[in-house]
């Protein structure tokens, strides 16, 4: 199944939370709920998404999904600098 356009990471253009709060919540609902591996590969650059049904997901770090560095203009980064030394929980 390709999604074309996700819009998850179409709005938060943000890659981390595009593998923390939608990829790994994915893949481990369709794993321990319905029993069925699945592989979810997002395509940052075309903001497509791969999921791929039947396929066992690799772990984080053998998964080339998760390379270092923010997306170029990810306004969570800019937003969470700009907040820097401010007390964010109390």
């Amino acid at each position: 199944l390709v999604v074309e356009k996700c819009k998850f990471l179409q709005e938060s253009g943000c890659k981390g939370l595009c593998l923390h709060q939608c990829k790994i919540p994915a893949q481990d609902f369709f794993r321990e709920e319905l029993g069925l591996d699945l592989t979810v590969k997002p395509n940052f650059v075309t903001q497509e998404c791969q999921w791929s049904f039947g396929e066992k997901p690799l772990t984080p770090d053998e998964d080339p999904s998760f390379p270092n560095g923010c997306l170029v203009g990810c306004e969570s980064r800019k937003a969470m600098a700009d907040r820097k030394g401010e007390v964010l929980c109390m």
